[in-house]
């Protein structure tokens, strides 16, 4: 019984194929696409989702060399950024082997309930639990906030022991939610106020801190970032930056 479908099959479709070869050019064509539509569509989608599986498969950057969230910056700070391309001629990173991610397209408010509702604050999120971005820099009461949730690295843990030391005059606090984590402030932030990214840059009035996000797979590369912002700075913060930084809080 196999064998007779098969032959059956061979010779009905040396049937149709010998009606389609009998027309004219034209009717030849619109015949086959009447009868043959799904098929060709089908099939079309598969060989065009191939190759682009191929490509993005051999092509697709993986990995970052870093990345790093700007959220509510006030300048354009993201990938293809002056300082994007700047940090890129500093480090000589190849992008054509892994990413530089700068991100500044993200708008929050971490010190109210309120102002974490919304869709950027969840990308947000996503980015630092996934380890795509490494780092973040937001204004002080905005770090001092968003470092109750845990997701940012405490920089007194062995891995930061060295930034932790460096830069103990900068040293940003938060006490976590999670109070058998800690009940005591924890330093989750190192204060860049006079960093290039105010002075230059201009990204925040005032006040601006970097973090790293605990799930981190770049910790080496944020450290040459936060080193390079500071241009060797490593002791506290001008009185005047720290003065206009409570001067905001105040307000």
């Amino acid at each position: 019984m196999k064998e007779y479908g098969g032959k059956e099959l061979r010779k009905k479709g040396k049937k149709e194929l010998d009606k389609i070869s009998a027309l004219p050019m034209k009717q030849r064509l619109q015949y086959i696409w009447d009868y043959y539509w799904l098929w060709i569509i089908g099939i079309g989608f598969f060989l065009i989702f191939g190759i682009w599986f191929v490509w993005r498969s051999t092509t697709a950057i993986r990995e970052n060399w870093i990345g790093i969230v700007f959220p509510n910056a006030m300048t354009e700070v993201g990938n293809g950024s002056q300082l994007w391309e700047e940090y890129l001629e500093h480090t000589g990173y190849d992008i054509k082997e892994k990413n530089v991610l700068f991100e500044d397209k993200l708008y929050f408010d971490p010190t109210t309930a309120s102002g974490m509702n919304n869709s950027y604050y969840q990308a947000f999120v996503a980015m630092i639990e996934t380890g795509q971005a490494d780092a973040v820099t937001m204004r002080r009461e905005e770090i001092e906030a968003l470092g109750k949730s845990g997701r940012l690295i405490d920089l007194s843990s062995e891995p930061c022991r060295e930034l932790y030391v460096k830069y103990r005059d900068r040293l940003v606090y938060s006490i976590p939610y999670d109070t058998e984590y800690s009940t005591d402030p924890v330093p989750i932030g190192i204060d860049v106020s006079d960093s290039i990214l105010m002075t230059k840059y201009h990204i925040y009035e005032n006040s601006c801190v970097f973090s790293i996000g605990s799930y981190t797979r770049n910790l080496e590369a944020c450290t040459e970032f936060l080193d390079w912002i500071l241009e060797g700075k490593s002791g506290s913060v001008a009185q005047k930056i720290l003065e206009a930084e409570t001067e905001t809080e105040a307000g």
